[in-house]
């Protein structure tokens, strides 16, 4: 396809650079990267280990020599006969047997000259240019080592080795100049590029005249010297060890990261925050596994199933990067349990090499939340056992990526082993309609992009993510710059999305409160929640079940729009159905809870449960008092408190835990409360009358007698330093209503314009006042005192 491809506890310090690069001659002689003294001892002991790495590029290069029909024709720009090379690269230099070396030599002159199968002539200085520049990631950074490696070989004569120099001109040049995102990291071809340049750089430095020189300059001081040297900084898109991409093209790409960087340290060359970036690629490993084993892509895949198979390549860049021992270690633990086919036998046996004592993840140490600060993606599980209910909850302005969702307020939501909520995005969609993301119709957008989020966004981010204590994850999401368009200001004053989740007995409920306004009755808000269960739909609330999980779908209060459910087979964005800017087709079957909110101010509570499907299910209202209304399920243990202003009131149920959203924005506030029939009156009030609680949310336990405990904020694993409150603020006259039930009654639970996309599906693979916000979105509360629900 056409462009198509630890555990923190505190902020990163200080901020990621290159020191003063090495402006003397060349280092004498080769290897000059990766295969030193340790590393040669390593393999040549673990040749000899039945199942190693090392052990299985002999058998293969031993394979691929006496069957070269098999194994001579290239299937995909050049990444096969890589991988040939790479295999007897390392039988080579494991066993020192020429044969190997020889095989190598095959491969190593078919990157260069050909196309499909070796002596086609058909490659040479423009072999690189396919895909617009994909092919340098397989031919540059191998042809380099090997070049490297075998610089001394007999049959590596100086004519074969002058031939490579003249290909690597062109195809650098080249893609420097036409080749995609050759300045932004984040993106898989800027991986597959900056692993080529660093290592021919370094494989040809002193040989290559003055065009080898300036080259050795691009990379220092350009590449490594600015590029990666933001990104790798505090606040930089790789900041948290996410991919902004997606992990369908993260792990080929964090490997060559690893390996390019090691390489560059090995110069003397060292780049800050490779060490730290490489420790948050094992916790974003560890927090963005679900508990049933999958990994959260976060990004574009072909993957049928919600999350994807772990792959090692991941793992290999930690221990390749040279992560802190303990992460070594646990990653070492981690690839224990992965089982996926070695794609790119190199970087296996090199993360080998560390001989680094397999040690399992402490996770029960670990804090259960983990926020990715470069991407915006925040992990949080109520616990580490296999039943734990697990969210991702993503809020990020537009980082210059691809292959990323425009789905600022998304979620997903596992209990177990059982994908609850999921995102169903299929490849290439540009639409927010297609996960769980709230979405508001812009006046301004093209008309193929309505009713979606758009891509150039500055200010989108999370007001706050926490856990508390008990286990409580809250979430609050202002999306309204979502709306910005090219240079023009955004025209949704306001688009926020709270979410609790409240874990309880055998599961959790989710309560999502999505406020907006658009200012106009036609421009709605739209709202959907997508699963796997079948789903049951009457009145106000849908059931299914997924595993062994009960799930409930209740629309508790909205402004306006019915509910409903509908059933999505399996589909693609690339169709004349719709635009891909408002597709709503998934990846693989789903069910959907859908609404659309009509303007001009929109509300909506969503309240969702997922327990064993052996137990009850809670009933959960909602109840005004003046401005304040409180959702709460006493059978559950929790209230959500949303509307309010400086001086908060509200009746609440007794021996709960209350998560309080709005209400006085102070830094503290004293929370007192009294008994009140069978529940307690509830005051937050500025100053520290009462019991003093910092930050937001404001949540705490109200016990049988009234008394007061603060919920404090449990240890949380971040990159990007502790959230302040953005500014998306309720102000004090917004309110929802008192709840009536449907009139259906309760459903029983069952018994039982961004640019092209980029990078290779198959292989591993932009653009209001919070202000304004609160005052639209204060209208959108009293508005909601005109439609009711409760389950």
């Amino acid at each position: 396809m056409k462009r198509c491809v630890l555990f923190v506890l505190v902020a990163l310090a200080g901020s990621s650079t290159v020191a003063a690069q090495p402006r003397g001659p060349a280092p004498p002689g080769h290897p000059r990267l990766f295969l030193d003294a340790e590393v040669r001892a390593a393999w040549t002991a673990q040749a000899r280990q039945t199942g190693s790495a090392v052990a299985g590029s002999i058998a293969a290069c031993t394979a691929i020599a006496a069957d070269r029909d098999r194994y001579g024709r290239d299937l995909y720009m050049g990444l096969d006969w890589a991988r040939n090379l790479q295999h007897c690269l390392v039988a080579w230099a494991a066993t020192g047997a020429d044969a190997h070396a020889r095989t190598a030599l095959v491969y190593y002159q078919a990157l260069l000259d050909d196309l499909v199968v070796p002596g086609d002539g058909k490659g040479g200085d423009q072999a690189a240019n396919r895909d617009s520049g994909f092919a340098i990631r397989a031919l540059g950074p191998y042809t380099a080592i090997a070049y490297d490696w075998l610089h001394d070989h007999p049959a590596m004569t100086e004519a074969l080795r002058a031939k490579a120099r003249r290909r690597w001109a062109a195809w650098t040049t080249w893609y420097l100049a036409n080749g995609y995102r050759a300045r932004s990291p984040s993106t898989n071809y800027h991986a597959g590029y900056l692993a080529a340049v660093t290592f021919i750089a370094i494989a040809q430095r002193g040989e290559a005249d003055a065009a080898g020189d300036a080259l050795w300059r691009l990379v220092t001081d350009e590449l490594w010297g600015k590029d990666m040297a933001k990104a790798l900084a505090p606040g930089g898109v790789l900041d948290g060890g996410d991919w902004g991409e997606g992990w369908q093209y993260g792990p080929l790409a964090v490997v060559e990261y690893a390996a390019a960087a090691r390489a560059m340290a090995a110069q003397g060359v060292r780049v800050d925050g490779v060490r730290a970036w490489a420790d948050a690629v094992l916790a974003r490993w560890v927090h963005g596994r679900a508990p049933g084993g999958g990994i959260y892509p976060g990004g574009d895949t072909q993957w049928e199933e919600p999350n994807l198979p772990p792959n090692p390549n991941t793992l290999y860049a930690v221990l390749i990067a040279g992560a802190s021992p303990d992460h070594q270690a646990w990653a070492a633990g981690e690839l224990a349990g992965v089982t996926a086919k070695i794609e790119f036998p190199l970087w296996a046996a090199l993360a080998a090499a560390a001989g680094v004592k397999p040690t399992p993840v402490p996770r029960a140490s670990w804090p259960t939340s983990y926020l990715a600060g470069g991407t915006g993606a925040y992990f949080a599980r109520t616990g580490w056992g296999a039943d734990a209910t697990w969210v991702v909850s993503q809020c990020n302005h537009t980082i210059d990526v691809d292959h990323s969702h425009n789905n600022a307020g998304n979620f997903v939501l596992s209990r177990g082993a059982d994908d609850v909520i999921v995102d169903p995005t299929p490849y290439g969609s540009l639409s927010t309609l297609t996960g769980n993301a709230p979405t508001v119709e812009s006046a301004q957008l093209p008309a193929e992009y309505k009713p979606s989020q758009a891509w150039w966004s500055e200010r989108t981010g999370f007001a706050w993510a926490r856990q508390t204590a008990s286990g409580v994850i809250a979430t609050r999401c202002d999306y309204a710059d979502q709306y910005k368009f090219q240079d023009r200001p955004s025209d949704v004053p306001a688009a926020v999305r709270d979410l609790v989740v409240i874990p309880w007995g055998t599961g959790a409920t989710a309560v999502v409160i999505d406020r907006a306004a658009s200012g106009d009755p036609a421009r709605a808000l739209h709202l959907q929640f997508r699963t796997p269960a079948a789903l049951t739909a009457k009145g106000a609330q849908a059931v299914g079940v997924v595993g062994k999980t009960a799930l409930r779908l209740t629309t508790l209060a909205t402004t306006g729009g019915t509910a409903a459910a509908s059933h999505d087979g399996a589909g693609s964005c690339f169709t004349d159905a719709w635009t891909r800017g408002n597709c709503a087709a998934a990846r693989f079957p789903v069910d959907q809870w859908r609404l659309q909110v009509p303007g001009p101010t929109m509300a909506a509570i969503h309240v969702i449960d997922a327990v064993d499907r052996q137990a009850g299910l809670p009933s959960t209202t909602s109840t005004r008092t003046g401005d304040v209304t409180v959702v709460a399920a006493p059978a559950a243990g929790f209230a959500v408190v949303v509307g309010g202003g400086a001086a908060l009131g509200y009746r609440g149920p007794a021996a709960a835990r209350h998560v309080v959203l709005d209400g006085p924005t102070d830094a503290t506030v004293g929370v007192s409360a009294v008994a009140d029939g069978d529940g307690c009156k509830v005051t937050v009030a500025a100053g520290t009358a009462g019991v003093a609680i910092s930050g937001r949310p404001r949540v705490f336990a109200v016990g049988a007698d009234c008394a007061i405990a603060v919920d404090a904020a449990a240890p949380q694993a971040a990159t990007a330093g502790p959230l302040v409150d953005g500014g998306a603020v309720v102000p004090p006259d917004a309110a929802w209503p008192d709840g009536h039930a449907p009139a259906d009654g309760p459903v029983a639970a069952p018994a039982s314009p961004r640019s092209a996309r980029s990078g290779c599906c198959g292989a591993e693979a932009a653009p209001g006042a919070p202000v304004a916000m609160a005052v639209v979105v204060g209208l959108a509360w009293l508005a909601l005192g005109r439609r009711r629900r409760r389950a």
